[in-house]
């Protein structure tokens, strides 16, 4: 599976000037200080919602996190925080602002598509779809991309307290999946809010969570993770990747289906990483598979196993699926299921 490419442009097709009128003067005037950020969008991350990328701090035309890991794409200047599909955007999914601040720019009306490499032309200029510009002061200012059309709440010039709801996370611009795209700038340097470091200034593996722009609370939320397993599901028919980032809930199996699939989804394996997946159930059902370890890279992967059906009907009782990533003999993620199949 290739990686998924694609930028956010940070300007909304403006030129990076700082505000200059009195109020944006009085905010410059308080600190010099960076702003201590709060959590940018309303889910519970590992559960509802999942970091798939870090601001590549490679200078060059390689990819490193903050962490010198790989959960990130060549130049990609922010962070993005992942839904399980567009589905879940459409319940209403908040864009909060990290830290206090007035709205300096903002942009609503782009329609929520999941974005092609055709498509590509047309959206120049405005790659980051709907979203919002925050000036914090003392050049500091961050930004949030793909949100939902016609969910904005706050227009230029209005003032916003640290987890106010700005709008909805989307898919509009040159998106893929239903996330939120999350910037911090210095004076116009993209800056890693895990690091609090430039995007060019390289990763080290000893990074703490005190070095970052996170309030203490929020550091503690986002913790790093190299590589995850963001969902696991039983389903009636072998699953299309396309499909589940349209909605990630499947039909589960019943007492006729022709087939008991289960699959798992991750993010950000690596070369060399395996995938375990186990299926029990009633009447010694049993289904047990480990991957040959992968050649490459992988930003998104999906694996599943499953049985036919031979019998006129499935045994009822309960079937539990587990997924594992393997990374040499040691389980670096885990993620179970289970339902019930009733008489």
């Amino acid at each position: 599976m290739a990686r998924w490419v694609f930028l956010s442009i940070t300007l909304f097709g403006a030129p990076m000037v700082l505000l200059t009128d009195a109020i944006s003067a009085s905010v410059h005037a308080k600190s010099n200080d960076p702003p201590r950020l709060s959590p940018p969008i309303t889910c519970t991350l590992g559960k509802t919602c999942f970091i798939q990328n870090y601001v590549d701090v490679d200078p060059g035309p390689g990819v490193l996190d903050y962490r010198c890991g790989s959960a990130t794409y060549n130049t990609h200047s922010g962070t993005d925080f992942r839904l399980n599909s567009s589905a879940q955007s459409r319940i209403g999914v908040g864009v909060l602002a990290a830290a206090d601040g007035t709205v300096k720019r903002g942009r609503d009306g782009m329609a929520d598509i999941f974005a092609n490499a055709a498509q590509t032309k047309s959206l120049k200029g405005r790659e980051c779809g709907n979203g919002v510009v925050i000036d914090h002061g003392a050049g500091w200012e961050t930004q949030y991309c793909h949100m939902q059309q016609g969910s904005l709440a706050v227009r230029a010039g209005d003032k916003v307290a640290r987890g106010h709801r700005l709008g909805d996370v989307g898919y509009s611009g040159k998106a893929e999946f239903a996330h939120l795209h999350f910037s911090v700038r210095h004076n116009g340097e993209i800056i890693d809010p895990f690091s609090g470091r430039g995007q060019n200034a390289g990763c080290s593996s000893q990074t703490t969570k005190t070095e970052g722009l996170w309030e203490e609370s929020a550091a503690k939320v986002l913790d790093y993770k190299s590589s995850q397993t963001f969902a696991v599901s039983f389903s009636d028919s072998v699953p299309v990747l396309d499909a589940l980032e349209r909605n990630h809930v499947a039909a589960t199996p019943h007492k006729k289906s022709g087939k008991l699939i289960f699959f798992a989804r991750f993010l950000n394996l690596r070369r060399g990483d395996r995938i375990r997946l186990t299926i029990e159930g009633p009447a010694d059902f049993q289904v047990n598979k480990v991957s040959t370890p992968l050649e490459r890279n992988k930003a998104t992967y999906m694996a599943y196993i499953g049985k036919r059906r031979r019998r006129p009907s499935w045994t009822p009782g309960q079937y539990e699926g587990k997924a594992q990533v393997l990374r040499g003999d040691t389980v670096i993620s885990e993620m179970r299921t289970a339902f019930a199949l009733p008489e």
